[in-house]
């Protein structure tokens, strides 16, 4: 008997390239306590609030979680200053970005995304047997009139992470509303705003409070980075009602599980941590601009915790002589970029010995 076939558009979808893991590095090169700078994670750790409720609800662990997620969801509500009904929390914002697709999304639809952005929008929509167009880059940053451009009659979702990874860059609240408006009829835009509470510039606008005003908005939101909670997921979508009854329809029971809702809800309140993440995310930022320029590596300005610098042709053995060395951080091949690496924003210590290892392998 042969083996089953599977729906003809699953071989297309590429796949997931992650960042390399600390145990992986520590045994392929024999590092003892590797600095791990490449997936964007929050160097201050979880919330310690957070860490003690979900140890609290490890007592809980025999229970279902509530399936609404809604002390969750009022605390998400009062965080984001949107109604706790336009919400849904997700197992991270990934699936929140799953759950819209297979909501929407028949074989034959079309999505937009750009040409150099997070890769999972092109994994979803792929799952679903839709095709995706993929829209230029205007250098580094995300193009709202390519986007409009590539969009049809049978464009479904436009994708647009603001700010991008892994660019680092953004669109401002002019751009950003001209995308919105200017999709076409049925169209849903889905701003993926993981990355909004590192953003500085004054001109930078969350799509959140939007979503009262726009019928075809989603905003997705995730605590991974800002709250360090990466390794519990915990996510949001704010939509609109017709469009959250429909994704309602296909959630998981239980998706959020018990020790992420719990979490969750003391992340969102320990306001003291989000201060002090944001702090040395952008100190480490900073810091990072400096000895660049000292060292004479063009870098593009961030609205993110993380740094996307041009190493040039060597950047595959920079980026292996930092491994070696200890120093994880993220080979920008996969994203189209060979000639770069994105570093993440770490703690004083960890930024300084990082520096000392990029002198000495430049």
């Amino acid at each position: 008997m042969k083996s089953p076939e599977p729906c003809p558009w699953i071989a297309n979808i590429p796949a997931y390239v992650p960042g390399r893991s600390k145990e992986d590095i520590a045994h392929s090169y024999g590092v003892s306590s590797p600095v791990k700078l490449a997936s964007n994670e929050n160097p201050l750790g979880p919330s310690p609030k957070a860490a003690e409720a979900a140890r609290e609800a490890l007592t809980d662990a025999h229970l279902y979680p509530d399936p609404d997620a809604r002390a969750l969801r009022e605390a998400a509500s009062r965080h984001f200053g949107c109604p706790a009904e336009s919400i849904i929390a997700g197992n991270g914002s990934d699936e929140i970005i799953d759950l819209v697709c297979r909501a929407y999304l028949r074989p034959g639809d079309t999505v937009v995304v750009p040409a150099c952005t997070f890769s999972y929008y092109t994994i979803a929509a792929l799952s679903c047997g839709a095709t995706v167009r993929t829209a230029a880059m205007k250098g580094n940053h995300i193009d709202p009139r390519a986007l409009l451009a590539c969009a049809g009659p049978e464009t479904r979702i436009v994708f647009v992470a603001n700010p991008n990874n892994p660019t680092g860059t953004y669109l401002a609240k002019d751009d950003v509303l001209g995308l919105i408006e200017g999709v076409p009829e049925g169209c849903i835009v889905l701003v993926d705003e993981a990355y909004a509470s590192f953003a500085r510039r004054d001109d930078f606008m969350s799509c959140t409070a939007l979503v009262a005003v726009y019928p075809h908005l989603v905003c997705v939101h995730t605590l991974s980075k800002s709250h360090g909670l990466a390794g519990v997921r915990v996510g949001f979508g704010v939509m609109p009602p017709a469009i959250r009854e429909n994704v309602m329809r296909i959630k998981q029971p239980f998706n959020v599980n018990i020790l992420a809702q719990k979490a969750g809800v003391a992340a969102l309140e320990d306001r003291d941590f989000l201060k002090r993440t944001l702090e040395t995310t952008w100190e480490a930022i900073d810091t990072l601009y400096a000895e660049f320029d000292r060292l004479g590596l063009v870098y593009e300005p961030s609205q993110t915790n993380f740094v996307m610098v041009h190493i040039g042709p060597q950047a595959h053995r920079i980026y292996e002589d930092l491994l070696r060395r200890g120093f994880i951080t993220r080979w920008m091949a996969s994203f189209g970029l060979p000639e770069h690496i994105r570093v993440s924003a770490g703690t004083p210590e960890e930024i300084r010995a990082f520096v000392k290892a990029m002198e000495e392998v430049l």
